[in-house]
């Protein structure tokens, strides 16, 4: 985000320094106090600090900010920001990158009080009309802090990125798509003993990851996961002993710009034999984190280090890149790296939480200073006051269906469904509708719109409940969508319910394309 203008005069030495002031200390205060015998030698800010950051190259090490926050007080995350690193763009960046293995998102908000837009209601919400756009009922207002939210106390959520290789979950979860597990561990009690699987999706830990699957209970202490609809033999685990039942999955996240299939590799058969489940501690040297993260996602140090290339790219630093090499080199050390931005790389390709790797680095968020640093130091323009009016009795509706709602995916849209510049035009809400006639379709409740795509093409080598979805807008109103084909100036559109049937219509007089959905949320329960 750009300097304003009238914060330009002031070098980083110089708001170091203000800084340091607002709290009654100078950098030779803060210099003897992290010199201190049987302290971490890399935690030592030099007296001649203020000449290093005269030099744009320069930035300070993890244990140079963690021992700054410690002494002023102020928040870690708040000084990496003071330097250009933003913990926030972690989550963006796990959202761009596909993982070949199921892997969970970094959903905690930095900093919490962040200001997300906010909404505000133009009009009275109908969630029972069958199909609308989000445009007609609420529109962007001003903006709300993030602490500041209504967040569920009963129930705790986490977020996961279905990988590649995880079949199991093909088709009613492909690879690409973020799901919501609601945490209970007592879910598995209410399966019944039986060999017929269940419609709910369970997230399960093995010994070679997590997964999210249908499953059923042979015995009281065994699970068994299966496929349905590749060609795997059932997995029988023990609980407890070779898996675990962490949740259910009660939202799903796709994106369907392109239709991803899993990848199926011959070695898959062999991989599946199981394994005792790994116990991950959080205690262990930085070298240690790291080589887990790497493996638990399954990605070579080839492969990360050209997603190091393309975040450099992004967020237009070199030093954000990691070399091959460098990536192996840093799982045999004790300490973090010197550059702060590789921590910020490698959580983000290796989908690892970045207050997790701070804490086995030995800079955990929490002992370090817990104070938000005025917002006049930080590279930041002022933000508007939050709104002081009735909050949208759309977003009271969407808090009473589906909880709470995944705030920290705000700025990871456009990376996920392919748009540039998405607006509430292009999301529309679907009201009530009958059952679906493919499972792996139901519970749809948003589309995510392509407004470029009026053109209708099947794709031919996709199964039918593949095939591109249209959003169409009739003559006298209305919207229609589903399957939808265009032949010799006709518009062939068929619905996703058990009952639909083909409707024809002419291109341009009875009805006419809105655009493709390139994404939809849905509900799993």
């Amino acid at each position: 985000m750009p300097i304003p203008s009238g914060r330009l005069r002031f070098s980083l030495a110089e708001r170091v320094r203000r800084i340091l002031s607002s709290r009654g200390l100078s950098l030779a205060d803060v210099s003897r106090a992290s010199g201190t015998p049987g302290g971490n030698p890399l935690a030592r800010i030099p007296h001649n600090f203020y000449s290093s950051l005269a030099k744009r190259s320069f930035s300070p090490s993890l244990y140079q900010l963690h021992a700054l926050s410690t002494h002023s007080g102020y928040r870690l995350a708040d000084w990496l920001a003071l330097f250009g690193i933003s913990l926030a763009d972690v989550s963006r960046l796990q959202v761009l990158f596909p993982s070949p293995r199921t892997a969970e998102l970094d959903a905690r908000p930095y900093p919490p009080e962040s200001f997300i837009p906010w909404l505000y209601d133009i009009n009275e919400p109908d969630l029972s009309t069958p199909l609308a756009p989000l445009s007609q009922w609420v529109a962007l207002g001003s903006r709300r802090r993030m602490d500041s939210l209504p967040r569920s106390a009963k129930r705790k959520f986490r977020y996961l990125k279905i990988g590649s290789n995880d079949a199991l979950a093909f088709p009613d979860l492909l690879p690409g798509s973020i799901v919501r597990v609601r945490e209970d561990l007592s879910a598995l009690k209410r399966v019944p003993i039986g060999k017929t699987p269940g419609r709910t999706m369970f997230l399960v830990q093995h010994g070679k990851g997590m997964t999210c699957s249908r499953l059923y209970r042979s015995e009281s202490d065994k699970i068994v996961l299966c496929s349905r609809h590749l060609p795997y033999g059932p997995i029988e685990l023990t609980v407890g002993i070779d898996g675990v039942v962490l949740g259910t999955v009660d939202v799903e996240i796709r994106s369907i710009a392109k239709f991803h299939k899993p990848v199926v590799f011959p070695s898959s058969e062999r991989d599946r034999v199981p394994h005792p489940v790994s116990r991950f501690l959080s205690t262990g040297s930085a070298g240690d984190f790291i080589k887990r993260a790497r493996k638990g996602c399954g990605l070579s140090y080839r492969e990360a280090s050209e997603r190091t290339r393309v975040i450099a790219r992004q967020l237009g630093d070199p030093r954000y890149y990691c070399a091959p090499s460098a990536l192996s080199d840093y799982e045999t050390r004790k300490f973090a790296p010197r550059h702060v931005h590789k921590l910020v790389s490698i959580c983000a390709v290796y989908f690892a939480g970045v207050a997790d790797l701070l804490e086995a680095c030995g800079a955990a968020l929490d002992s370090a200073g817990a104070h938000p640093m005025p917002r006049e130091f930080l590279n930041f323009s002022p933000e508007t006051r939050a709104s002081a009016s009735k909050p949208a009795r759309f977003l009271g509706e969407m808090v009473r269906l589906f909880g709470q709602l995944p705030y920290f995916l705000r700025a990871a849209g456009s990376s996920m469904f392919g748009l540039q510049n998405a607006s509430l035009r292009d999301a529309f809400w679907v009201g009530d509708v009958q059952e679906a006639k493919y499972s792996c379709l139901a519970g749809i409740q948003f589309l995510i719109l392509d407004r470029r795509q009026k053109r209708p093409r099947a794709a031919l080598s996709c199964p039918i409940w593949a095939q591109p979805l249209y959003v169409l807008q009739k003559r006298g109103g209305g919207y229609l969508w589903g399957f939808c084909r265009l032949e010799n100036s006709a518009l062939s559109l068929c619905g996703l319910a058990h009952q639909a049937r083909p409707v024809q219509l002419r291109n341009g007089i009875d009805a006419e394309v809105v655009g493709r959905v390139v994404g939809v949320i849905r509900r799993l329960t």
